[in-house]
């Protein structure tokens, strides 16, 4: 691919994730509007409201900040000799992207379990069986749920990010370790020596 098509592509990237982004911010916005008014009238009755259409609002505008980010990665980092600019806007990327995923997303799903969803220690989520627990009572609340969720969501990212950062740093080193490619002529076979 060029670098003229992988500008466009990423270009055209940027500019359809920053839509995609901007439709799911405004659907969570508008989702999780109060029904009433101040003077406890209904106001966009419209507009669906809950903790779901909310939720599918912001991934929606996650999925749109992916693509944009792609975008910018494909336009001007990606297959492009190395330079300080690119390389500035590579870590910027990696910043953004490390933001979301280590502090957007637990902090969204935080927010949805404790307060939309009230997973509280009170709330039993189910109990062991005695056979288990040495005929013990064990019961195990939402609020573990939610915690294990979240230790899980961030273990696994944490073990993932770095998996993913050698990976890119290793290809340029693959690239270059493999052998030269040989040219083909016209009639399929390869071509020896100089011509």
């Amino acid at each position: 691919m060029t670098d003229q098509k992988r500008l466009r592509l990423g270009i055209a990237a940027m500019v359809g994730g920053s839509v995609i982004l901007t439709i799911g911010v405004l659907w969570a916005h508008f989702t999780e509007l109060s029904p009433v008014n101040q003077f406890d009238e209904p106001i966009y009755e419209f507009i669906p409201r809950g903790w779901v259409w909310t939720s599918i609002g912001q991934l929606i505008a996650i999925t749109g900040g992916q693509i944009a980010l792609i975008g910018i990665v494909v336009a001007f980092v990606w297959e492009r000799p190395m330079t300080w600019a690119r390389a500035s806007i590579g870590a910027a990327v990696f910043v953004v992207e490390s933001l979301i995923i280590f502090g957007m997303i637990p902090n969204q799903w935080l927010t949805l379990t404790q307060s939309q969803l009230e997973w509280t220690p009170q709330k039993i989520a189910f109990s062991l069986p005695r056979a288990l627990t040495l005929n013990n009572e064990v019961t195990i609340s939402y609020a573990v749920i939610k915690d294990v969720v979240s230790a899980g969501y961030s273990t696994t990212a944490l073990l993932a990010w770095p998996a993913v950062m050698v990976w890119w740093q290793n290809r340029e080193k693959a690239r270059r370790d493999a052998p030269p490619p040989v040219e083909i002529s016209a009639y399929g076979r390869p071509m020896i020596g100089d011509a």
